[in-house]
């Protein structure tokens, strides 16, 4: 019982970080009641995929190192455009993520 309760709250983790990462992407406003509908399908996404945990602990991880490698570059670059800072530094997060997932199927040599 009290793993399945460790569990449920990991999976409520990765739906909080990804649910800020996605909220900009997805919806042009943010409210509480779509941040909570999301973090809620992200969970049970998680739950359900369990099986793939460490592939979906390895893309949360690339997402917040890119998310603090965007923000950083960001102050310098985008200092004016802070209407699209957010947009295109959550696009950046997740595209390296899924990057991540899809390189993970797909294997060539390159050397």
């Amino acid at each position: 019982m009290e793993t399945l309760l460790v569990l449920i709250l990991k999976c409520l983790l990765l739906g909080i970080v990804w649910a800020a990462l996605l909220i900009p992407i997805l919806f042009n406003r943010g409210g509480w009641l779509k941040y909570l509908v999301t973090v809620l399908i992200i969970a049970l996404l998680c739950f359900l995929l369990r099986g793939w945990a460490a592939m979906i602990n390895k893309m949360t991880l690339i997402a917040l190192i890119t998310l603090v490698i965007s923000w950083i570059t960001s102050m310098a670059v985008f200092e004016k455009e802070s209407k699209v800072k957010s947009k295109v530094i959550s696009f950046a997060c997740v595209m390296a993520a899924f990057a991540y997932l899809i390189s993970n199927w797909i294997s060539f040599g390159i050397l």
